[in-house]
């Protein structure tokens, strides 16, 4: 498992492969591999690869 943490000037809900996840500002775990992070809203979705996280150090994902 990986951990990321979505961030954003408000908070908002999070989409993870068309799937909604958490809110930002949360820790999740997702899968190792590639992933489409969404906010519902523009700017666009993000395709980002997660890999080599731990819980302690999340892969930030910035909006």
């Amino acid at each position: 498992m990986e951990y990321i943490i979505v961030r954003s000037f408000e908070e908002k809900d999070v989409f993870v492969d068309g799937v909604l996840t958490c809110k930002t500002d949360e820790t999740m775990r997702v899968e190792e591999g590639t992933h489409i992070f969404d906010l519902g809203y523009k700017p666009e979705a993000q395709t980002i690869l997660v890999t080599d996280t731990t819980q302690i150090k999340p892969m930030e994902i910035l909006f």
